[in-house]
């Protein structure tokens, strides 16, 4: 009879190599892998993405100033337009800084790993393409080989600072040429500083100071709108692209304060279902826009404001759908269609071995002669 063990990072000699390899991964102690979803960014995340279905809206419907539409036409330009995009961008390398925490432990090479992924990424994108001229997964996945990947390779002690650094300074020129797509490359190495750092979670544990930059934020927002009028806004891109950055980051800490209010579980049984399917949910409505474009490709001829209230109606289903499919799919399968193809492209067998992780270790640690451990 073999003795158990009570090293957990040393198997029992009859447990196969396979096996051993697997229980000496989740023994690891700093196996990042275990820690929950940050609720938050998903809430966030699917707010964004009800405010990037509005962005898509006029471009693939054709929508303008014609037919009474400049009143919306202005109201979109000032509070929809690159002011949920910022946001995406933010969280995106957020995301990818919380994943490469956990990366090195997923993979014995990592770095193709998310290499595989951002390729991933691009090839949807290129055939998003195809249906939404404008999107932004293309870009998102060239971004992500250029300047997230090889930030990787800075020293661990330095690469939050650097990155930070790095990206304050191309985010300022991204706004001063304009904002846009310029803006990508400076979010995403400043949310890969935050997500590879404690920042964040130090941030959602203090409410008094989310408050005080929100404030500052809304402060800013509010003054700069007060003196600029709507044609020098966006004559002057910087000024624009400045105010887009100032007003998103508004809302975000908006929707950090006000999760820590009743309104907490309303917006997560909305937003985070659709938070956490943003990809499929993000091609899915895309799709459905362009099929209703070719059923009714003149939205103008239903009302007489240029289009836009029909196309509100039809956002506001759309989002509705999502929710609730979005939920009732988390329910069945607990991940969304894309993400899970996203993921098995990015990690391979590890992806389905770690759906399975806390029945495999289960059955590994109850086998006659494997160890006991004195992890719960």
């Amino acid at each position: 009879m073999t003795r158990p063990q009570s090293d957990t990072t040393r198997p029992a000699d009859n447990v196969s190599p396979a096996d051993s390899a697997r229980l000496a991964d989740t023994a690891r102690p700093a196996d990042i892998r275990s820690r929950p979803r940050i609720a938050a960014l998903d809430v966030i995340r699917g707010f964004a993405l009800c405010g990037i279905l509005l962005v898509n809206l006029p471009p693939i419907f054709g929508l303008g100033v014609e037919g009474g539409g400049l009143d919306f036409y202005r109201f979109y330009e000032d509070f929809v337009q690159n002011r949920f995009f910022p946001i995406f961008s933010f969280l995106f390398g957020i995301g990818f800084g919380l994943m490469w925490l956990s990366a090195r432990n997923r993979s014995h090479r990592p770095r193709l790993a998310l290499l595989r992924r951002f390729a991933f990424l691009g090839i949807l994108g290129g055939l998003h393409q195809l249906l939404q001229p404008g999107e932004a997964l293309l870009p998102y996945a060239l971004a992500g080989i250029v300047f997230l990947l090889p930030a990787t390779w800075i020293a661990d002690r330095w690469r939050n600072v650097v990155t930070a650094i790095l990206g304050v300074v191309l985010l300022i020129a991204g706004v001063a040429t304009g904002g846009g797509m310029a803006v990508i490359p400076g979010l995403f190495l400043l949310g890969f500083a935050i997500g590879g750092s404690d920042f964040l979670r130090s941030v959602l544990n203090r409410p008094g100071r989310v408050a005080i930059a929100g404030g500052l934020a809304l402060i800013v927002t509010v003054v700069g709108f007060s003196v600029t009028d709507y044609t020098t806004r966006h004559v002057d891109q910087w000024i624009n692209a400045g105010l887009g950055l100032c007003m998103a980051l508004t809302y975000i800490l908006a929707i950090l304060l006000l999760l820590r209010t009743p309104a907490e579980a309303v917006l997560k049984s909305v937003f985070a279902p659709l938070g956490r399917m943003a990809l499929s949910n993000y091609v899915g409505a895309t799709v459905i826009l362009v099929a209703v474009r070719l059923a009714a490709p003149d939205l103008a001829r239903f009302e007489d404001r240029g289009g836009y209230v029909a196309g509100l109606v039809i956002c506001a289903a759309i989002i509705i759908v999502q929710v609730v499919v979005s939920t009732l799919w988390l329910r069945c399968f607990g991940q969304g269609p894309l993400e899970k193809l996203w993921r098995l492209v990015t990690w391979g067998r590890s992806a389905q071995q770690d759906q399975c992780l806390n029945q495999g270790r289960h059955q590994l640690r109850n086998r006659p002669g494997a160890f006991t451990s004195s992890r719960g």
